[in-house]
């Protein structure tokens, strides 16, 4: 018998989630496995153990990380916290249990560093809009509770993956495939449209896709009603929010001013993913992401996947118009223009789309950090499919086109002072006049001396 537990088997009795007997079974089992002359207990690290608790099915990675940090609590309200999920645009969210219903829900919850009132009157604000919301292809909010001074609200689980992962694990998906997801997404969106919500985030990480291949859009914690306009004061500057790889153009030039027809922009930068496994404007931080949405047309689709038509490409072109006057005006429009890609073996494709997410795993497991950073603004949702890159970079609270004037000050610096780089520099051209001049003035100077001498 071990004469003192360590930090992780404590905190794993005082939360109930191991037993006497489990940590018994995993030291035995860990023993066991080592070298004979590594078989001192003392040898063993609580990242052993915890490793050995994950492989006996008797933790999950963040719970073990949770336990190593000496935390004990894993309750919220009537939930029983069994895993982190990821962080949205409104705070952690965690796969839980209700301990009375036995029910597996998402519970989301609000930083309690960011309970001011603003924060939770926005939190509120979402619980109610979201309340009213019923549609097949939207996360469906269930219950929402407060926890001390913890807010917290609670929705369907979706089991399977999102669109992002499923692009990152299997590379761009067939036309057919993706435009399925879309039009769903689409679908979902035309009908927060109508019920008066701008979602504000649309993109690939929001597309969950579960494992009979049908998609809900998630993620509604940045949604804000586009008739409750508040004015700028002309004085605090206006936020952005929303993900740079997928904002619409005039959210970066005035972010107040909420349209609808943002949702279809960042909805043709999500089908541009999923057929190419790029984002529009790959590379480079915030700031060039921003210009380049503003400046620049992305590479076009078929050069990045040669199974996309013209006629599809043309589609994805008509929603990432960057006037809104120009760009695809509704959701419904979407569907209307996807729908002959998605009929015919609409079965079929579902079925494809499911095995996919089945492959790729569940979206709630064997997460990692780089999964679950969106939050106000994030540098790059994704720069490339075979490369895990990261979504920090956050900029949380960057503001309106500052960051765009700023990034072009900043080379209007570097060119003046290069230019006065280059004016106390003499060109080459006259550097070797100037020498051969001189050279012509020693000799002749040289020459002027011996004849005087002679």
């Amino acid at each position: 018998m071990r004469a003192e537990r360590s930090i992780l088997e404590r905190a794993g009795l005082a939360s109930g989630l191991l037993s006497e007997e489990k940590i018994d079974r995993a030291w035995q089992v860990l023993v066991e496995s080592l070298p004979r002359e590594d078989q001192g207990l003392d040898e063993i690290s609580d990242e052993q153990l915890s490793a050995q608790m994950i492989a006996l099915g008797y933790l999950n990675r963040w719970q073990a990380e949770q336990l190593r940090l000496g935390r004990t609590k894993f309750t919220l309200g009537a939930y029983r916290i069994l895993d982190a999920i990821g962080h949205g645009g409104m705070g952690w969210v965690f796969k839980c249990e209700h301990v009375l219903l036995g029910r597996i829900e998402a519970v989301k919850v609000l930083p309690k560093n960011q309970t001011n009132p603003t924060t939770i009157a926005s939190f509120l604000r979402e619980i109610r809009a979201q309340a009213r919301l019923t549609h097949p292809n939207l996360v469906h909010l269930t219950y929402a509770d407060t926890d001390g001074d913890t807010y917290f609200l609670v929705t369907e689980y979706v089991p399977g993956t999102d669109l992002r992962k499923l692009v990152r694990h299997h590379g761009p998906l067939p036309l057919k495939e993706a435009a399925m997801i879309v039009t769903q997404a689409a679908e979902a969106l035309a009908y927060a449209h109508e019920s008066g919500l701008v979602h504000r985030d649309v993109k690939p990480g929001n597309l969950l896709i579960t494992p009979d291949g049908n998609t809900k859009l998630a993620d509604l914690g940045l949604a804000s009603f586009h008739t409750d306009q508040q004015p700028s004061d002309g004085k605090k500057p206006r936020h952005i929010v929303g993900t740079a790889d997928y904002v619409a153009p005039e959210i970066i030039v005035s972010p107040e001013k909420l349209q609808t027809v943002s949702d279809i922009y960042s909805l043709g930068c999500t089908l541009y993913y999923a057929v190419t496994g790029k984002v529009p404007f790959p590379g480079g931080d915030t700031a060039d992401k921003l210009r380049r949405s503003l400046e620049e047309t992305p590479l076009p689709p078929q050069k990045l996947n040669p199974e996309v038509s013209d006629d599809f490409a043309r589609i994805i072109a008509a929603l990432m118009e960057k006037r809104p006057a120009d760009r695809v005006a509704t959701a419904e429009e979407v569907s209307v223009l996807l729908r002959p890609w998605v009929s015919g073996s609409d079965t079929a494709a579902r079925q494809h789309v499911g095995s996919l997410t089945k492959l790729s795993g569940s979206l709630n497991h064997n997460t990692t950090l780089a999964d679950t950073l969106p939050v106000e603004y994030e540098n790059s949702e994704t720069q490339d499919v075979q490369q895990d890159t990261t979504d920090a970079g956050a900029m949380g609270g960057a503001t309106l086109p500052q960051i765009i004037v700023a990034d072009r000050e900043r080379q209007a610096r570097e060119q003046e002072e290069q230019a006065e780089r280059a004016a106390r520099r003499w060109p080459l051209d006259k550097v070797i006049m100037a020498l051969a001049a001189l050279a012509v003035f020693i000799a002749g100077a040289a020459a002027y001396l011996l004849f005087q001498g002679g």
